[in-house]
């Protein structure tokens, strides 16, 4: 079974197309800002490479501007960042098709990292005070996760993620920080390479002490037949999301062990009229100010919508608002000094720019459109004290053997 945002690069290569010219973790709640979740990406061919900006982009009626292009931004496919307190660290894919970190200490200058130990594609990340996990798939496949002090020398894990039965397939789509150490969430599948359908097996959830050795916990009937794709802290609690069947799901547990699920509300499905074989998927979750919000898709074979719910509690919800959902994709959200900030590549008649600001996460507006800025696909972002970040690809960048990184930045007030 694939990483579910790999099935959705082909679709990224489709949108950002449609609007060319011929046409993505969470703290401890004492950890710095959140930076959730979601469905995560691994190396495809790129999208048709445009001419190179000037060396001074514009700047967006949003305020993002892309960075002085740089080698080590150019050479990756960015996946995930976080702000360690410190710096950005970021995950992203090398062109040899294995996972590479690299660091900022301003969000303008970034540093490829030298990696050591087996062949990994690191997909997500998690910061608090007692380091950094990084979670993806080891050169077989297998699910897997490396910790950091710094974010700057990694640890290979000493176990893998393993499986229920040894021969399904296990993808581990999120993780964070908890006071006592780690919890990731993720899925199980039967083994499957041709027509696996969307239902997964289970839902599944681990913690760990040290963000390397790993304790699956018993599955529960709130889990069977769902798939958890972010997580988040929510009070002295958690809150997840992710999908059953054809819809979006939502729940709370106080522990991270026991979980319960939330409500079914109508938000949660396709909207009337919708094509038959139209999922949705809440992708990603973060938490601010006691608002818990979650982005996603509502997709079929021709068609995507970028969907945003909130809720007080993580167990009641209700659809956000939003400008310019038609044609876009919500990978990511991230809590910031600002409020929200989603990201997902888009296109055609949406948010080229694939950037979403919200105060509240009740009501989103697209912070960058325009001819400009339909090379943008970002996965996710992050903010220190003095900055915000954006990361993932740039359709308008000539990368390094087709791997067009890209990432934005703009300074907090």
């Amino acid at each position: 079974m694939l990483p579910r945002r790999r099935a959705l690069v082909g679709l990224l290569i489709l949108v950002l197309a449609a609007c060319s010219p011929a046409a993505s973790n969470q703290a401890s709640p004492s950890a710095l800002p959140t930076v959730p979740a979601s469905t995560l990406a691994a190396p495809a061919p790129s999208p048709s490479l445009g001419t190179p900006p000037p060396s001074s982009p514009p700047v967006a009626a949003g305020g993002w501007t892309a960075v002085e292009q740089q080698e080590d931004v150019a050479s990756v496919q960015f996946q995930d960042v976080v702000w360690t307190g410190a710096r950005f660290v970021a995950t992203a894919m090398a062109p040899d098709g294995g996972g590479v970190f690299v660091d900022s200490a301003d969000g303008l200058t970034w540093h490829r990292q030298t990696m050591t130990g087996p062949m990994a594609v690191l997909s997500r990340l998690a910061a608090s005070p007692l380091g950094l996990v990084a979670i993806g798939t080891d050169g077989d496949g297998r699910a897997i996760s490396r910790f950091s002090a710094d974010g700057l020398s990694w640890s290979p894990a000493t176990t893998t993620f393993g499986s229920a039965n040894g021969t399904n397939t296990i993808e581990v789509t999120d993780v964070i920080a908890t006071n006592g150490g780690w919890l990731a969430v993720g899925r199980e599948d039967p083994a499957c390479t041709i027509d696996c359908g969307v239902d997964p097996t289970r839902a599944v959830v681990w913690t760990s002490s040290d963000g390397l050795s790993w304790t699956r916990h018993a599955t529960a009937s709130s889990l069977t037949g769902r798939a958890m794709t972010g997580v988040a802290v929510f009070g002295t609690g958690f809150v997840a999301v992710g999908t059953t069947g054809t819809a979006a799901a939502a729940w709370t547990s106080s522990d991270g062990v026991t979980w319960s699920r939330s409500a079914d509300v109508a938000s949660f499905r396709s909207g009337a009229g919708a094509d038959p074989g139209t999922t949705t998927r809440m992708t990603s979750v973060a938490v601010q100010h006691g608002v818990v919000v979650a982005v996603g898709i509502e997709g079929g074979q021709d068609s995507t919508r970028a969907r945003a719910w909130w809720s007080p509690d993580g167990r009641t919800w209700a659809p956000a608002k939003g400008e310019r959902f038609i044609d876009g994709q919500m990978f990511d959200v991230a809590a910031t000094p600002r409020g929200f900030v989603a990201t997902g590549p888009s296109g055609g008649a949406g948010c080229t720019g694939g950037l979403w600001e919200s105060a509240d996460g009740k009501a989103w507006t697209c912070a960058v459109v325009g001819p400009a800025y339909g090379g943008m696909a970002p996965y996710a972002a992050a903010a220190s004290t003095t900055v915000e970040v954006a990361v993932g690809l740039d359709a308008a960048v000539d990368g390094l053997d087709g791997y067009p990184g890209g990432v934005w930045w703009r300074p907090l007030p």
